[in-house]
């Protein structure tokens, strides 16, 4: 009888069965992306074909390895201009959102202060310059 010479053909996302595992490499450019802000953990999820907890655990994996060897791991994701100006975009859209929010608390509570001022008759403000004991 003969063997079967079987070849090993590397996994990757596009062949690999549903049980297939990846590579290291693989495995941290999938993290890169997420950690440069390219992609959340649940669009590489769907993006790539995996669960959303799978890729946690490689971040979790990856993070302790920095940890532990930092000077290993000193290389940024190189990203097209299209991708660093759409996370650019990101990034300004979430800082004007967390803006509007804070101006909105800030209005909200100048006018519960004026509200609790004029129903109450108590001054709540304090007045600039007074001396603190």
């Amino acid at each position: 009888m003969k063997a079967k010479s079987v070849k090993k053909v590397k996994v990757t996302l596009s062949n690999r069965k549903p049980w297939g595992r990846l590579d290291e490499s693989t495995k941290g450019k999938i993290v890169s992306e997420i950690g440069s802000g390219l992609l959340s953990r649940r669009a590489a999820a769907r993006q790539y074909g995996l669960p959303h907890s799978t890729i946690g655990k490689w971040q979790d994996k990856h993070n302790l390895a920095i940890l532990l060897n930092p000077q290993t791991f000193n290389e940024p994701i190189a990203m097209s201009e299209s991708q660093e100006a759409k996370l650019l975009k990101k990034k300004i859209d979430e800082l004007n959102k967390a803006l509007a929010d804070a101006q909105l608390k800030n209005i909200a509570l100048e006018t519960m202060i004026e509200v609790a001022e004029s129903e109450l008759k108590i001054k709540i403000r304090k007045k600039r310059g007074t001396k603190q004991s």
